[in-house]
């Protein structure tokens, strides 16, 4: 159930790669719930996979060119957090 949106941002990065001359890096935003919480979601594992993954930092956001966000599934729109 978790992991969709990482498995998609790779594949958007795959795509994207195949542009010459494109650098393409995959970030994440930071967890905001406790590893108590992530492991009752059942969520505790796909989190720690993408521990790998490192965090944005808001000057990364300024130097690129272009960036892609990706949301929860089940939430319509961009979240709020």
């Amino acid at each position: 159930m978790y992991g969709h949106i990482h498995r998609m941002a790779q594949a958007v990065a795959d795509g994207a790669k195949e542009v010459a001359g494109a650098e393409v890096v995959l970030r994440r935003v930071p967890e905001t719930l406790s590893e108590e919480i992530l492991a009752k979601m059942g969520a505790l594992e796909a989190q720690k996979t993408m521990a790998r993954i490192p965090v944005c930092n808001v000057e990364e956001l300024a130097t690129a060119d272009a960036v892609v966000f990706g949301t929860q599934p089940g939430s319509g729109t961009c979240a709020a957090r």
